[in-house]
C-alpha cells in the first residue's frame, strides 16, 4: 500500500504536492465546519430569547449560518478537486507499472524465464496489474481520498475532543486505532491467501478456457470430456475457497471481539456527553461539536469498500518488484560487439549439450557442427531430434547447458546479445501474425529502415506477396485481420509468404544469418520447392539454416546435417548422403515412395 503511494508520488511530480495540500485542507475543513455548526446551534437559544433574527443575537446566528454554509460548500468542492488530482496520479501510476512489467519481461535476451512456473505465477498476478480488476492506480486514488483523508479528519476530530476530556479522546483513539489495524490485517491475510492460490487459479483458468474456447470445442465435444473439465474446474476453485474460508474464519472472530470493544467505548463516551449536557456542564453548541468529533474519530476504525480496493489494487506491486528482480541483468564483464561482416568464417557448435528446465534427458548431447559462413545448411531428422532447439541456441534464445556456440571462434556468450540477434532473420513455423497493417508485418524485420517503401516492396516481391498486398483495400496500410475495420484475412500460405518477406526485409536491414524453421508447411510440395529454389538463389552468399521435413526442398542446400538422438549422425551433400546409403538415404527413399505413381517427383 505504502509502496504504491511512494511510486505514485515518484511518477506524478507536482500532482502529489497538490494532493498533499488538498488533504491538509480537507482535514481542516470538517473540524471548522463542526465548530461553525456548534456556534450556530449554540446561538439559537439567545436568538429565540431575543425575539428572532432581527435582534443582535439573531445577527450573530445569521453570520454563523453564512460561515457554516460557506464551509459546507468548500466541503463539497475540495474533495472533488482532490479526486480529480488523485485519479490523474492513479492513471500515471498504472501506465508506469504496465511499462515496467513489459520492460521486465522483455529485458532478458532469451526466453528461458518465460518457461519458469514461478515467473508464470508472477505474470498471472500482474496480468491486470492488480487483483479482481482493481489496479494500483485505483488503490492510490482510494488511499488518498478515503484512507488518508478519513484518518486525517479523525485525528483533527480527536484533537477537538481533547477539549472535552483528554483521557476520553485518548482511550477512544487507542481503541478505534487498534480495531482498524486488526480489521485491516485480517483482510490483508485473506488477500495473501488469495494470492497464494495463484497456481491453482491458473489451473482453473486453463480448464475454463478448455470449456469455452472455440479452438477446443471440437475435441471437447467429440471426446465427451465437457463434464470432466467442469468437475476439475469446480475442484480447483473449491480448494481455493476452502483456504479463503479458513482465513476468513480466524479474521472474523478477532474482528468481532474488537467490534464489541469499540461499541462499548463509544457507548461510554456518548453516555458521558449525554450526562454532562443534561447537567449543564457543557452547552448545546459544545454537545454538537463533541458528538460530531466522536463520529469523525470513528473513521479510524472504518472498513469499507475503499479498503477492498486499496488492498487488492496494491497486491500486484510485490509481484512486479519480484518479476523485475528475477529478470534483472546479472553483473559481468563487458560484452564484445561483432565485426560488421560477422560471421565471416563460420558458426561452430563446440560439444554443445542442452536440457530444458524441468526436462529429464538432454535434447542435444556433445553436438559438434560447423556451418561455413555464406553457405546454406539443411537440418533433417525425426521429431524430437533437436533441430529447433539447435536454431534456438544459435539465435541465443537459450544458452547451452555445456559446450559453446562460437561465431568466428568467439563464444556467443561473450557477445552482446542484441548485436548478434539483429544479425539473424528467423522465421519459425509458428511465427507471429500481427493484426497490423501489411507494412508493419513486413517492416518489423528491420525497424530502422521500415520507412523505406522501395525496400518493403523488394522484400514482398521476392517472397511472392507484393501483388496481393497491392490489391488490398488500403494497400500496404490494410490491417491483416478481420477484427479491425477495413481489415483483410490471409490464407495460411499467404501468411507464410508475409513471414518470408519479413525475413528478406531483415536481410535488407543487414541480417547475415537466415533461419527457416519449416515456415512453408502450409504450401503444397510444388509451391514450396519453387519458393525454396528462388529463396536460396536470392540469399546466396548469406549463411542460411533450413529445417524441413520435405526432402524435395532440403536437397537444394549446400550441405545437409542429419540429427539423431541430439547429435550429428551424418553430414554432406544430398548426392553424397544418398551414395552413402545411411540414415538420410533411408528417410529420403521412404518419403519418395509416397509420390511413386502420382506423377510428382521428390
Amino acid at each position: 500500500m505504502l509502496r504504491a503511494l511512494r511510486m505514485a508520488i515518484a511518477v506524478s511530480g507536482w500532482r502529489a504536492s497538490v494532493a498533499a495540500v488538498l488533504l491538509l485542507v480537507g482535514a481542516a475543513l470538517p473540524a471548522l465546519e463542526m465548530l461553525a455548526l456548534g456556534a450556530l446551534v449554540g446561538s439559537l437559544p439567545a436568538t429565540i430569547k431575543a425575539g428572532g433574527l432581527t435582534s443582535v443575537a439573531g445577527h450573530r446566528t445569521v453570520q454563523a449560518l453564512a460561515i457554516w454554509a460557506a464551509l459546507m460548500m468548500l466541503l463539497q468542492v475540495a474533495p472533488r478537486v482532490r479526486t480529480a488530482v488523485a485519479t490523474a496520479m492513479g492513471w500515471r501510476l498504472d501506465s508506469h507499472l504496465r511499462q515496467r512489467v513489459m520492460a521486465a519481461v522483455n529485458r532478458p535476451w532469451g526466453i528461458a524465464h518465460l518457461e519458469d512456473p514461478a515467473v508464470a505465477d508472477l505474470l498471472s498476478q500482474t496480468a491486470g496489474i492488480g487483483v479482481a480488476g482493481y489496479t494500483p492506480g485505483t488503490a492510490v486514488n482510494q488511499l488518498i481520498n478515503s484512507r488518508i483523508a478519513t484518518t486525517l479528519t479523525a485525528i483533527v476530530s480527536g484533537a477537538l475532543l481533547i477539549g472535552y476530556h483528554w483521557w476520553a479522546a485518548a482511550v477512544l483513539f487507542a481503541v478505534l486505532l487498534a480495531f482498524g489495524l486488526i480489521a485491516r490485517s485480517g483482510f490483508a491475510r485473506q488477500l495473501r491467501t488469495v494470492v497464494g492460490q495463484t497456481a491453482a487459479v491458473r489451473r482453473a483458468e486453463y480448464f475454463r478456457t478448455l470449456a469455452l474456447a472455440p479452438a477446443a470445442a471440437k475435441d471437447v465435444r467429440l471426446l465427451g470430456v465437457g463434464g470432466w473439465i467442469v468437475d476439475r474446474l469446480r475442484g480447483e476453485w473449491q480448494a481455493g475457497l476452502d483456504e479463503q474460508r479458513r482465513a476468513q474464519g480466524s479474521a472474523f472472530r478477532l474482528t468481532l471481539a474488537a467490534s464489541i470493544a469499540v461499541t462499548a467505548t463509544n457507548a461510554v463516551v456518548y453516555g458521558l456527553l449525554a450526562a454532562d449536557a443534561a447537567s449543564g456542564a457543557i452547552g448545546l453548541g459544545a454537545l454538537v461539536v463533541y458528538l460530531r468529533a466522536v463520529a469523525g474519530l470513528n473513521g479510524l476504525s472504518s472498513l469499507n469498500g475503499a479498503d477492498t480496493v486499496i488492498t487488492q489494487g496494491s497486491a500486484a506491486i510485490p509481484a512486479i518488484l519480484e518479476l523485475e528482480r528475477r529478470t534483472k541483468p546479472q553483473p559481468g564483464p563487458p560484452l564484445a560487439r561483432l565485426a560488421a561482416d560477422a560471421p565471416a568464417r563460420d558458426i561452430r557448435f563446440d560439444k554443445v549439450s542442452f536440457t530444458y528446465a524441468g526436462g529429464g534427458a538432454p535434447v542435444l548431447k556433445d553436438l559438434d557442427l560447423t556451418i561455413p559462413a555464406g553457405s546454406s545448411m539443411a537440418l533433417v531428422g525425426l521429431n524430437g531430434a533437436g533441430k529447433t532447439t539447435l536454431v534456438k541456441l544459435l539465435a541465443r534464445l537459450y544458452d547451452p547447458t555445456s559446450g559453446a556456440v562460437r561465431i568466428d571462434g568467439q563464444d556467443l556468450r561473450e557477445i552482446e546479445p542484441a548485436d548478434w540477434q539483429r544479425r539473424i532473420a528467423a522465421i519459425f513455423q509458428d511465427f507471429l501474425k500481427y493484426g497490423l497493417p501489411a507494412r508493419d508485418n513486413i517492416g518489423f524485420g528491420g525497424l530502422e529502415i521500415a520507412h523505406d517503401q522501395a525496400a518493403l516492396e523488394r522484400a514482398a516481391e521476392k517472397a511472392g506477396i507484393l501483388e496481393r498486398i497491392q490489391g488490398l483495400p488500403a494497400g500496404w496500410d490494410t490491417p491483416l485481420s478481420r477484427h479491425f475495420t477495413g481489415g483483410a484475412d490471409f490464407s495460411g500460405g499467404e501468411w507464410q509468404r508475409i513471414g518470408l518477406a519479413r525475413a528478406l526485409f531483415a536481410v535488407e536491414a543487414g541480417a547475415r544469418v537466415l533461419i527457416l524453421d519449416e515456415p512453408t508447411a502450409n504450401l503444397d510440395v510444388r509451391a514450396e520447392a519453387a519458393l525454396y529454389d528462388r529463396f536460396l538463389e536470392l540469399t546466396k552468399g548469406l549463411t542460411t539454416l533450413l529445417i524441413s521435413h520435405r526432402f524435395s526442398t532440403v536437397r537444394r542446400a549446400d550441405c545437409i546435417c542429419v540429427l539423431e538422438n541430439g547429435a550429428v549422425s551424418e553430414l554432406g551433400t544430398h548426392d553424397a548422403l544418398i551414395a552413402k546409403g545411411g540414415r538420410y538415404a533411408e528417410m529420403f527413399t521412404l518419403q519418395s515412395q509416397r509420390f511413386v505413381g502420382t506423377g510428382a517427383s521428390a
